[in-house]
Formats: C-alpha cells, structure tokens, sequence
C-alpha cells in the first residue's frame, strides 16, 4: 500500500510541476525572445537564468509572472544591479527579476527609505510577506541595463527554494520561444593525458580540423592516431529562431562504440557549484583565448551534479582498432547535432610526464609550497586535478616585491588559497594602507586583489594559480563633474569617479554637509543625484563629494549650485 501511494505522490508531484510550469505568465508586454540561456558559459560562472530582450530599449514594464510576495530587493552598482525577488509559497519557487531602471510606487519608496537609513547607494535587504504582496500580473518595475548589463534586458532566474537551486526558466516558456534550429560546432580539441596517453606522436592537446556538410553536419577531417587515455573537448553554441544571439548547450552525449562515457545535462545547479565552470571548460583555452572549450571528460575534484554519467569520460585506446565517437549535442527542444569523431589505435611510445622541478599538488589534499618570498596555502578540494606546478620568481621595476610565478600556465581553485608574499626591503618605504597583492598578467596589465599587511608580508585570497607581486597605489581617485553648468536646467548631478589601480571603494555626497543619495552606474563609473524636492528647497546650496580608493586615498570636489 505505502509503495503504491509512494508511486501515486511522484506522478502527482510530476504533473504539479508541469502544471506549475504552465501557470507563469510572461514578465513583458511584448512577444518572448531571448538574449541569454540557462547555464550559458560565462567567466567563472554559469548563467543562473534567461535574459528576455527589450528591444535594444529601457522602460518597458515589468510584471510577476505569478502570485507571491516581494521577499528580497537589493540595489548595486555592478551584478544584477536593481532587482526584485519574489517568493511563490505555493509551490516552493521564487522568481528573480535583474538589472530594472526602476522599481514602482511602494516598491521605489521602501528602497528609498532604506537608502537614506543606511546612507548607501547599495542596499540588499529581506522583506516581511504581508508587506509587498504581488498577483501574477501586477506591475513591479521597468526593463534597464543596470549594474553589470551589457546591454539593455531583463534578466530573470527561476529557484527552487526547498534546495535552493537554479532552475531551467525556458522550461515555463518553451510554448512561447519556438525553436527550430539545432546547436552549431565551432570547435573540436583532442587532449591526451599527460604521461598516460599520446595523440599523432605528441602529449599535447591538438585541435581536431573539421568542416560543415550542407546539413550542417561536422565532418572530421583530421587523421587521428592515438594509444593510451585521452578526452575530448567541443566548442559550440545552441542557436534560435529570430535572433543572432548563441545559447549554451542543454544537452552533451558522448559514446565510444554505442557505450555512453560522458553526459551532461544542464537543468538545474547550485551558486555553490557555479564556480566548477573552469573544470567543465577548458580554463586555460579561456584565459588565453576567451573561447570555451566544454571537456567531455570529468576532472577528480569536479563536482558539478549536471555531469550525469557514470563513468569519467576519458577513452582508454588499447587495441589497434578503430574506436568509433559520437558527440550528440541537443537542446531543450531536442534539436540535435551529432559529431562522428574516428580514432585509430596505433601503439606509440607515451612520453612520460615532464615533473622535473615540479611540485606536486593532490587535488584531494592539503597543499602548501614556499619559497624565499613567498608562503602559499590551499585548502583541501580546492584543485580540480593533480597538478605539477612550476615555480619560477623574477625581479621587475615598479613592484615591491620579486614577481612569482605560479606555474606555466593558468590554473583555477574552486575555494580560495591563502597567498602571502614578503615585502622586499630594498625597495622605498611606502604607507602599509597603501600596498596590496596584483596579479600580473601577459602584457603586464595588473589586477588588484589586495590583502592585509603582516610584519613585512602581503596577505591575499587568490582563485587562480598565475603570476603575483606586491604593488602600490598612491594616487587618488579622479573626479571629474559633467557639465556642471547644465544641473539646474537638467535637475539632476553627473560626475564621472576612476580609480587607475585598487580601485573605488567607498564615496560619499553630501548637500549642505545631509548626505544626498547618489546612484553609481558602475560600468561607465558614473554618479548620479537627481533633485530631490523633499530635502532640499530651491536656493544656494554646497555640494561635496568625496571618494576613496581601496588603499585609502580620497579625494574631494566641492561646487556651488543655484536651484
């Protein structure tokens, strides 16, 4: 009995969720299109939702696609910039609308009050359930490009609050997103594992050449001849109609004679696992390249949940044979794309592993290295493989301390290692506010990541093993007014903020020394004060604004204005 009625609650369950799906209504106005997909590939990151284009335009209204409650807004200059989270008791969900112009009526006053209360731009803030009650349908806010858009779009997420995961949203709008076109390959890359694999005489990744049939099939032109394990790896992107845009791929099959060693299947992930990205990809393509690389074999330290198969992916070549592969690539509409790859066995001496002066990393360990100048600490899961890294230090004019070199080439870490490297003595004294930990990359752009000073030591986080040196920053930040002399006429304050290195950290506006809210626009580094009658009165006022850097240099602009 218990066994039937287990079997009657999951088909129940199972056509709840379909209903569900059925029951959100579209967010906009206007016909569905898409700029984004679920789980496109981004830096260090999946893309937790759909973007809906918006006509190249802001202002467009937004609605909740179903009843709720407002339980979550939050403003910032970067990330998802104006945004409304709105829970769905009945079923669990909550739904996530991004980068708004403009929220409405309540929603803009609640915002505004808890602004002023915490005198900051950036606010994120839980809501009670009886205080913002939404029914599907009702009028939230309006389509922009704020925080870290790239363009004008409303981004929206679907989550499952009872395991906090991201889910598919398409899968609530396939009926009204038609799709007829099947994923594309762009690229194909063969990978034979270091000291246990050899691909054409070499144990370096090669890229396999290839050229469309009039179908649109790949067919693989490259002779491939291999002996030992070895992976693959496939650049492409799912397509639809109406639009020029590129979508990430639901769906990855990979056979080796009929016998399934790899799937993935993108439907749903965690902000947990989001950061397993740079497994699932290749991460050193992308750091040199900015092209993805997806890998259809599995890395020991990966624990991404949408990699479903059972096995590792890796193809063991050891008969002289032809192995037969099939990459089947779908989407949510089962629009599929099927690449034939042939490799032939050929037994070829594999050259060992080159771990000469390398240091040993166990993805599953504890890892530390040292060196004069320099400490490193990893936590244990932090690596995705075993890795050999190489060091190497160098001296460089303008830095505070030897750069050191941690490994050839690009590595990532899932959870962040302990850096510290020592300050050397020779250079000038500096203000210990002033230092912090760069990463140095090809071409010597510098990114600051910062840290605390200890005794003559920097001490940082870092995500990524690469080059690194203590850096200083003594200027302060910019601030450079736009046309000034049109802000009465206009009502409204713009005054463009840089920083040339730590970047901006805190700024503060004040009129007649009350603080005055001003928005950041964070990718065009611009401040905005729009007239605020109920503050301040017509007449001679004093603006000040000041701005420091992460390092602690602040500057300071004064004007006075008539309104």
């Amino acid at each position: 009995m218990n066994r039937i009625l287990a079997s009657l609650l999951i088909i129940v369950s199972g056509i709840t969720v379909r209903t569900a799906a059925q029951q959100l209504s579209s967010p906009l106005d206007f016909p569905v299109q898409l700029s984004g997909g679920f789980c496109d590939l981004r830096a260090n990151h999946f893309h937790a939702g759909i973007d809906f284009r918006t006509k190249g335009t802001e202002g467009h209204a937004l609605h909740a696609v179903k009843e709720g409650y407002i339980s979550r807004i939050s403003v910032s200059p970067w990330g998802y910039g104006l945004a409304i989270y709105i829970t769905h008791p009945g079923d669990s969900l909550m739904t996530v609308y991004g980068h708004l112009q403009r929220f409405t009526g309540r929603i803009t006053d609640l915002v505004k009050d808890k602004q002023y209360e915490n005198e900051s731009y950036t606010v994120d803030f839980s809501v009670e359930p009886g205080v913002l009650p939404v029914k599907q349908g009702d009028l939230i806010g309006y389509s922009g490009n704020s925080g870290s858009s790239g363009g004008p779009h409303l981004h929206f997420e679907v989550r499952d609050l009872r395991n906090n995961n991201l889910l598919d949203p398409l899968e609530y709008y396939k009926s009204r997103v038609p799709d007829t076109k099947k994923p594309q390959v762009k690229g194909l890359m063969i990978y034979p594992i270091e000291g246990k694999g050899v691909v054409n005489g070499s144990s370096h990744r090669q890229k396999i050449e290839f050229k469309n049939d009039p179908h649109e099939n790949p067919v693989v032109s490259t002779v491939l001849e291999a002996w030992g394990e070895t992976g693959l790896g496939i650049r492409a992107a799912d397509r639809m109609d109406g639009t020029g845009f590129s979508y990430g791929i639901k769906d990855i099959l990979q056979t080796v004679d009929s016998v399934e060693t790899f799937r993935s299947y993108a439907d749903r992930f965690s902000h947990e696992e989001s950061r397993s990205i740079n497994s699932y990809t290749d991460y050193a393509e992308w750091s040199r390249n900015r092209v993805f690389y997806i890998k259809t074999f599995v890395e020991p330290g990966c624990r991404l949940r949408m990699v479903a198969s059972r096995h590792s992916g890796i193809i063991n070549i050891d008969e002289e044979r032809i192995y037969h592969i099939m990459i089947t690539l779908s989407d949510i509409y089962g629009n599929t794309c099927r690449v034939p790859i042939q490799i032939k066995g050929k037994k070829q001496d594999i050259p060992p592993a080159d771990t000469a002066g390398a240091h040993l990393m166990r993805w599953y360990d504890y890892n530390t290295f040292g060196s004069k100048g320099i400490r490193l600490n990893i936590p244990r899961n932090s690596l995705y493989d075993n890795v050999g890294m190489y060091y190497s230090s160098s001296s460089v004019k303008g830095y505070k301390s030897t750069v050191h070199t941690l490994h050839r080439i690009p590595v990532p870490l899932h959870r962040p290692a302990q850096l510290s490297i020592h300050i050397d003595s020779v250079y000038e004294p500096v203000m210990n506010e002033q230092l912090g930990i760069v990463k140095v990359s090809p071409g010597g752009y510098r990114s600051w990541i910062g840290g605390t000073y200890r005794d003559g030591w920097m001490d940082a986080e870092i995500y990524e093993l690469g080059d690194y040196a203590v850096a200083y920053d003594a200027s302060p930040p910019v601030i450079t007014p736009v046309e000034p002399g049109k802000w009465r006429e206009r009502k409204q304050i713009k005054i463009r903020i840089s920083d040339d290195l730590s970047g901006i950290s805190t700024y503060r506006g004040e009129i007649d020394g009350q603080y005055a809210l001003f928005g950041f626009d964070g990718k065009n580094a611009l401040l905005t004060y729009d007239f605020d009658s109920e503050r301040i009165h017509p007449g001679y006022h004093r603006l000040k604004l000041s701005v420091t850097d992460r390092c602690g240099n602040r500057s300071v602009y004064g004007y006075a204005l008539t309104w």
